[in-house]
């Protein structure tokens, strides 16, 4: 709370800053937020398994990273959240609830990454507007004031009672403050925004979901029924299946 008072504290000093606060919480970075619009479920018949296999991302600096990439009917799935109308033509209930699980996992992440990118450009602009002058050094011209009553001596000459004799450098305790407050809200803003990407990213959620629904394809695609047979031995009822 006490964050937010100096943040406000601030914006009202000038107009400009006022106006940047209105553009922020205008911007479009709110669509990392929207729903996910899936497509409407395909049909439940001759439904295809969800192949993956994991592919080099990057060559890191630790090695080499992979990621998943998913695959409907030998063609790659470009977003992972496409596979939503597969799942949710299955009809199986455990599939679809991992899968919802992802979808509300990815709109926690859009909302982290707007918020923390929002943030991270507050933080910015305090910084660029209380950071140190050319020496490197957070400091202010002071005036210094003829005592009433006094005629002083000025580098502009003879001055008397409440009028400026000269000017003194002294710390600016204030200004290094909000600088030190703006990386602080730069920091967290990227941090959220961190955390929000790792949120929107498939993970073991989706993973489950792919899983449960190739399990439900499998045993949807084996039926058993009872059925009269007779045989030069015997005769009766029987269990038939169908694979």
């Amino acid at each position: 709370m006490q964050s937010v008072v100096v943040v406000a504290n601030f914006l009202k000093r000038t107009t400009t800053m006022k106006a940047l606060l209105l553009l922020l919480l205008l911007s479009p970075l709110s669509a990392w937020a929207q729903q996910d619009r899936l497509p409407p479920p395909v049909s439940s018949e001759n439904l295809k398994p969800i192949e993956s296999e994991l592919t080099p991302s990057y060559n890191g600096r630790y090695g080499q990273q992979v990621k998943t990439q998913y695959m409907y009917d030998g063609l790659d799935v470009r977003h992972a959240k496409d596979l939503g109308q597969y799942i949710l033509a299955s009809g199986d209930r455990d599939a679809i609830h991992e899968f919802n699980r992802y979808i509300g996992s990815r709109h926690t992440g859009g909302w982290l990454i707007a918020g923390g990118i929002t943030w991270a450009i507050i933080g910015a602009v305090i910084m660029g507007s209380n950071g140190p002058g050319s020496d490197g050094k957070f400091t202010t011209q002071q005036p210094y004031y003829c005592p009433t009553g006094y005629a002083c001596g000025g580098s502009g000459g003879m001055v008397y009672g409440g009028q400026v004799v000269s000017y003194q450098t002294v710390p600016d305790t204030h200004r290094q403050n909000m600088y030190a407050k703006g990386g602080v809200f730069m920091l967290g803003g990227a941090i959220l925004a961190g955390i929000g990407w790792g949120l929107n990213m498939p993970g073991p959620h989706l993973r489950r979901s792919v899983q449960y629904y190739n399990r439900a394809l499998k045993q949807q695609g084996i039926s058993w029924r009872v059925t009269p047979y007779s045989s030069l031995s015997n005769s009766g009822v029987g269990l038939v299946g169908r694979f």
